[in-house]
């Protein structure tokens, strides 16, 4: 079989309903209106979202699970004017906090979560950072909710934790600059960022899921300015991870599995390898 159709098999056997909705939308014949269907059986009625994020399980919304439904929308190109996404952006109106971030509800502590969830700081740039760059992509957001954001960084930013940061400390900086933001900070993160991808890939410290979460296409910023043969390098081991189960591997819990899977496909996609 080939590339799409193992993954099809893939996914209709260890994928969610919206895993497989992601692929046919992107990949087969399911329409737009079938797809936000789909992710709006993870909407909560005051618009976020749960159950997306693997490691929270709390019903209530939280912001992580609002990027990753975000997400989703930013690679369908969904129409911003959809329920959902109005919907959505309304909730990160009405729960940003006066410092400029979001934060989890009291509930989801009740309910099962990963150890580094339970210790998360608050304010804290992931998620504000992640949110924002969102925001900013799909060209949503009111100004003071902007503004607030803005303000929180220049009070949090460590240019160092781009300079020297791992995966996770680089990613409130690598998400937020995709987009045009107006700050007078985005030409010297994003060649920061361009600075890391190059000793990550020098040094062989990070696999290649990881590597492309942060570029995405060659129309980003650090999808036009890494050098080519670093890229090619990448994609071609990217492209020959597909297991024979038709599935990619996780630097996390297997469950995670079928979303690095759709996602590595659209990267392949939008880089010609398939």
């Amino acid at each position: 079989m080939d590339i799409l159709s193992k993954a099809r098999l893939f996914l209709q056997q260890n994928g969610r309903d919206i895993d497989q909705a992601r692929f046919d939308f992107h990949f087969g014949s399911l329409s737009i209106e079938a797809f936000l269907s789909t992710l709006g059986r993870y909407q909560n009625p005051d618009g976020g979202f749960w159950g997306l994020e693997f490691d929270i399980a709390a019903p209530q919304s939280n912001p992580f699970a609002v990027e990753i439904a975000l997400l989703m929308c930013l690679w369908a190109d969904a129409p911003v004017k959809s329920p959902l996404i109005e919907n959505a952006a309304a909730y990160l109106e009405h729960t940003q906090d006066p410092d400029g971030g979001w934060r989890f509800v009291p509930e989801i502590y009740q309910h099962k979560l990963a150890p580094w969830f339970q210790g998360w700081t608050w304010p804290n740039l992931n998620p504000t950072c992640t949110l924002a760059g969102l925001l900013l992509e799909l060209k949503l957001g009111s100004r003071a909710v902007l503004d607030r954001v803005q303000q929180l960084f220049e009070r949090l930013e460590k240019p160092e934790e781009v300079t020297q940061g791992d995966f996770y400390t680089v990613r409130p900086y690598a998400m937020y600059f995709i987009a045009e933001t107006g700050s007078p900070r985005q030409t010297f993160y994003r060649s920061e960022l361009v600075n890391w991808f190059i000793r990550q890939h020098q040094l062989n410290k990070m696999d290649n899921t990881h590597f492309f979460e942060y570029i995405r296409s060659p129309r980003t910023y650090a999808g036009e300015n890494i050098p080519a043969e670093i890229l090619n390098i990448r994609l071609d081991l990217l492209l020959a991870e597909q297991a024979e189960d038709g599935g990619w591997p996780s630097p996390y819990d297997a469950h995670w599995r079928p979303w690095i899977t759709v996602n590595n496909l659209l990267v392949l996609r939008e880089f010609g390898r398939i």
